[in-house]
């Protein structure tokens, strides 16, 4: 049975230079919309790996990702000291992929929101890290209140159209 398992399968991809189509496709997310939910790690000063959830990534070109990011937050010092980030997409029902690669800013300071940028991500390489034994049943998934609704409005609508 164990033998079985661990077949290969045509299906099953391991690496690539870039997002194949359903990852593409997953993280366009066209309309403005936040989810689902990037999980993007960057590199503390000291080395320590430093996690946080990202609505506003989303794929402009299977070589090439953008999201916004409070100046302020650890996540954009991080960035804009050391470009190494990884980004990672889990979502229903099997996908779980890590986007390995380099950011820069390409907007230091939004027109919708001054103390927002925009950054780019150059894709280095896409790994499935999905294991085939299991069914993923949700995904991290957001909502904004009423109050903010104007904010993602204006700061995804800016994204989408650069």
């Amino acid at each position: 049975m164990k033998d079985e398992v661990h077949k290969p399968q045509e299906r099953h991809w391991r690496t690539a230079s870039e997002l194949p189509q359903e990852v593409f496709e997953a993280w366009r997310k066209p309309n403005r919309a936040i989810n689902p939910i990037a999980v993007v790690a960057t590199v503390d000063p000291d080395g320590t790996p430093r996690t946080a959830p990202f609505g506003s990534l989303r794929a402009v070109t299977p070589r090439l990702l953008r999201l916004i990011s409070w100046r302020g937050h650890d996540t954009y010092t991080n960035l804009c000291r050391d470009g190494r980030v990884t980004v990672t997409l889990i979502t229903p029902p099997d996908m779980a992929v890590s986007v390995r690669g380099r950011a820069r800013v390409v907007r230091k300071q939004m027109n919708a929101d001054e103390h927002y940028a925009v950054v780019d991500i150059d894709v280095e390489e896409v790994k499935n890290d999905m294991v085939r034994t299991v069914v993923i049943e949700s995904a991290i998934t957001v909502s904004v209140p009423d109050e903010y609704q104007g904010w993602f409005e204006a700061s995804l609508g800016e994204v989408e159209e650069m």
